[in-house]
């Protein structure tokens, strides 16, 4: 899907923050119904972690758990104007488009592992084509995550990333 990838890019290209230290993909299901995965676009930056840490439990929460973020909604996809294109991939990749909450396991576990995938394979481009080296003057992890932390979300990550750029986000997944 090359109108997210481009979308991601052009969006992380106006950022002006200079302690930007992780970037965040949060997905998660519009309206909780699968067949509308959504995608939204943040960052955190080492001020904000630093202003953070009293809050948290330790500091790798404070570092690593979204809820501790800023929370800034930098761009969204799959809600709107490109909640169709989302729909247009759905079927492409062959599966039943839902328009209500309909729950069929299989199925709706397909859909949001393409759509993680998908993610996976846009990150990878993004760190291959240098565009945070570029912008940052190194690379920063692209986290893909949902609110919740896991040994998949470890994986998907080590997966996007490569294991060094994501590997004390990792470890406190493991050890959360």
């Amino acid at each position: 899907m090359e109108i997210l990838k481009k979308s991601i890019i052009e969006t992380i290209k106006t950022w002006t923050e200079n302690d930007i230290y992780a970037i965040s993909l949060y997905v998660y299901d519009d309206g909780d119904n699968p067949s509308k995965p959504t995608v939204t676009l943040g960052y955190n930056t080492e001020s904000n972690f630093q202003d953070e840490k009293d809050n948290a439990y330790d500091e790798g929460e404070a570092r690593w758990n979204y809820a501790f973020w800023l929370q800034n909604e930098e761009y969204v996809f799959g809600y709107d104007e490109t909640a169709n294109i989302v729909k247009e991939w759905i079927l492409s990749q062959g599966f039943i488009y839902n328009e209500d909450i309909y729950y069929e396991e299989d199925t709706d576990e397909e859909i949001t592992e393409a759509f993680v995938n998908l993610l996976v394979d846009i990150v990878k481009e993004i760190h291959e084509e240098k565009i945070l080296s570029n912008k940052f003057g190194k690379e920063i992890p692209i986290l893909i995550h949902e609110l919740e932390y896991y040994e998949k979300i470890a994986e998907q990550n080590i997966r996007a990333n490569g294991e060094e750029l994501v590997e004390d986000f990792v470890t406190w997944v493991y050890n959360q």
